[in-house]
């Protein structure tokens, strides 16, 4: 289930969401992961330093779509396009940030939750983290973030 963390950079410390599972081919795709991963890339395609070809396939992807991880499904086009674009893993998959790490799994490239959570904050401005107050995040989602108990 998408879950909340706090994430710690130094002395700064700030809230984000993660995965319970990966999402891409040959990975779990539990519903509410994939339906954060199809936001966020909904979010990357309206961010204005996000290429035109990366946003022609953002458009693509289809909000609460079932998803299997096909090879040509949508979302796995624009995780693969998405990893070709920033460098670092390029698996077709994004993953569960562990606990305990720091924003980067290398050194260089953040997981690419963080970036894809980026680009939502971009797009829900105040109500982040309640993006479920956004009208296209997707249904399944919008019931995970309000279950979080730390909204309560």
């Amino acid at each position: 289930m998408v879950s909340p963390v706090a994430l710690r950079e130094g002395n700064n410390q700030r809230f984000s969401f993660n995965l319970e599972g990966n999402v891409g081919p040959n990975s779990p795709n539990k519903i509410d992961d994939v339906q954060l991963v199809q936001f966020g890339y909904f979010a990357k395609g309206k961010a204005p330093d996000t290429s035109p070809a990366l946003k022609a396939l953002c458009a693509k992807v289809v909000l609460g779509a079932p998803y299997t991880g096909a090879p040509n499904d949508p979302l796995t086009l624009a995780i693969k396009a998405h990893q070709a674009e920033r460098g670092g893993t390029q698996d077709g998959h994004v993953s569960v940030m562990p606990p305990g790490t720091s924003l980067s799994y290398d050194g260089k490239h953040s997981y690419m939750i963080l970036a894809l959570v980026n680009n939502i904050l971009d797009i829900t401005k105040d109500d982040f983290p309640r993006i479920d107050k956004h009208p296209s995040c997707p249904q399944i989602l919008k019931q995970r973030v309000r279950m979080v108990s730390i909204f309560e």
